[in-house]
């Protein structure tokens, strides 16, 4: 999963009362940045488009079937919260699919990468200000570093730091999921405040690939399956888009009545992400936009097509990701609720945390966050399955 680029909840403290009407809402997936907004991006298309090979040149196996409808939620008392002080001060964590393994940005210094799984908890000098973005089942790591007007996307690959390359005119790149494949996912800002949505294959990280979209309509992709499939938004005003490792494409259709919006997270044969976005949400300098809450979130599911809104309360900002049983982890500033059709289940808080924020979540269950006690920050574990 990515990290979830929808719960952009910013590193600064989060706010005692409402959320500011400006911060911008990521998953999941993926799709970590202070108070900037994901892109806009989506183009209402009626028929599902053949696109060229290129950027889909590795065959993927074939997605595993996942449960149809409703399931039971899942027990409060299975999902308590667990510190991981071995991760130190954390300002930014979060986890992959499988939930083995666990990435976080400390909030200390230039922010270093530290990573803990099955081989132990390493420590990564990475570059100065990387903000964890997600990490896969290989421990593979991507993140960005903030500049002036956006950001700049990186992978740390066996130990090593790489700079994302940029596509011919791209004023920068900006890095939102990792799948196990280690394919990276992402997109580029390119003059006149436009945007692609970009792959770079595993170990090319030089060689960047645009994801083909109609008429080449600008897009943003924001969370990969393992099988390959790229779940983001194609268009200037934001339409929910599926590029699948065939070679084909398609819009997922929003619900009646609440036009527009982007999948940012993907998980078995589910998607999710915010609808009505244009309404709520308000144009950036730089070309992308702010969300205001509340928002509608939607989920698909991407064997039947699908699609259930999600009314979320006021406070409600983004997910902080999608399990692969179709369960949407809804995130604010104070609570955490686990949808599914046949309920809402709330995630516990740490205790004694002043304020708490889910940060990740992995498909089999396993979330991820951060509490706030005053100036301290520590990471937490939920394993609600």
């Amino acid at each position: 999963m990515s990290e979830n680029p929808f719960t952009i909840l910013t590193r600064e403290p989060v706010p005692d009362s409402r959320v500011d009407e400006h911060a911008v809402i990521a998953r999941g997936r993926a799709r970590v940045r202070r108070r900037r907004a994901l892109t806009a991006a989506g183009a209402g298309l009626a028929v599902a488009v053949v696109i060229g090979a290129v950027a889909f040149a590795q065959q993927r196996p074939q997605p595993r079937p996942t449960p149809v409808g409703p399931t039971p939620s899942p027990s409060v008392s299975a999902c308590g919260a667990e510190p991981l002080p071995e991760l130190g001060p954390t300002a930014w964590v979060v986890v992959d699919g499988s939930g083995r393994y666990i990435a976080a940005s400390q909030a200390a210094g230039d922010m270093p990468v530290v990573v803990s799984g099955p081989g132990g908890t390493h420590t990564f000098a990475a570059v100065p200000r990387i903000n964890v973005a997600g990490v896969n089942g290989s421990g593979t790591v991507v993140g960005n570093v903030e500049n002036d007007s956006d950001a700049d996307g990186y992978v740390i690959d066996g130990g090593t730091t790489v700079a994302l390359g940029r596509p011919k005119g791209a004023l920068n790149v900006r890095v939102q999921a990792v799948n196990d494949t280690g394919d990276v996912v992402g997109d580029a800002r390119m003059p006149g405040n436009t945007f692609r949505a970009v792959v770079w294959r595993h170990g090319q990280w030089s060689r960047p690939q645009l994801l083909p979209t109609p008429n080449g309509e600008q897009s943003s992709a924001y969370g990969i399956a393992a099988d390959g499939r790229i779940v983001g938004s194609v268009g200037a005003t934001p339409q929910p888009y599926l590029w699948s490792p065939d070679g084909t494409a398609r819009p997922l259709p929003p619900p009646t009545g609440k036009p527009g919006g982007m999948a940012v997270d993907i998980a078995g044969d589910w998607a999710a992400g915010p609808v009505n976005y244009v309404a709520n949400s308000v144009p950036q300098p730089n070309g992308r936009r702010a969300a205001r809450p509340p928002m509608t979130w939607a989920r698909w599911n991407l064997r039947t097509g699908e699609v259930v809104p999600i009314e979320a309360s006021p406070l409600t900002v983004g997910t902080a990701g999608l399990l692969a049983d179709g369960t949407v982890v809804l995130a604010d500033t104070r609570t955490v609720t686990l949808w599914t059709e046949a309920g809402t289940t709330p995630v516990p808080a740490p205790e004694s945390a002043g304020r708490w924020l889910m940060t990740g979540a992995s498909e089999r269950g396993t979330l991820v966050g951060i509490a706030i006690d005053g100036d301290q920050r520590a990471a937490f574990r939920w394993a609600c399955r």
